[in-house]
């Protein structure tokens, strides 16, 4: 490729992503695929770090949270689903991956800075 004179080479990124992608590709995983389910975590990490900041030292409480943060993933996945916009059936399994990755977050936020179901 040239440029007023200048030899331009294309860039090795450009060849490593191209790469990337035909490998990707060749597994089945496509640009849309990875975009739902980064789009699936994303919503679980806002999920979890909500029910982080709900817990309290109550484990009752925490059990109907727990109930509670279900059916929001449920409803969520109904309304605004990635794979199960406006059917029940899939919206249930959506909800689910959608609450156990979140209950997941949040235990790896209790972690990192403290679980207010153990403090005395």
């Amino acid at each position: 490729m040239k440029d007023s004179g200048n030899i331009i080479e294309e860039s090795n990124s450009d060849d490593l992503l191209g790469r990337l992608s035909q490998r990707l590709s060749n597994v089945g995983l496509t640009e849309k695929s990875l975009r739902a389910a980064g789009t699936v975590v994303w919503r679980a990490i806002l999920l979890g770090s909500a029910l982080y900041l709900a817990l309290t030292p109550d484990q009752d409480a925490n059990l109907r949270l727990n109930m509670i943060s279900y059916i929001v993933a449920l409803v969520w996945s109904y309304y605004d689903g990635v794979f199960s916009r406006g059917r029940w059936s899939f919206s249930a399994v959506e909800g689910i991956f959608l609450h156990l990755i979140g209950v997941q977050v949040g235990n790896l936020l209790a972690l990192m800075f403290g679980n207010p179901v153990l403090s005395p």
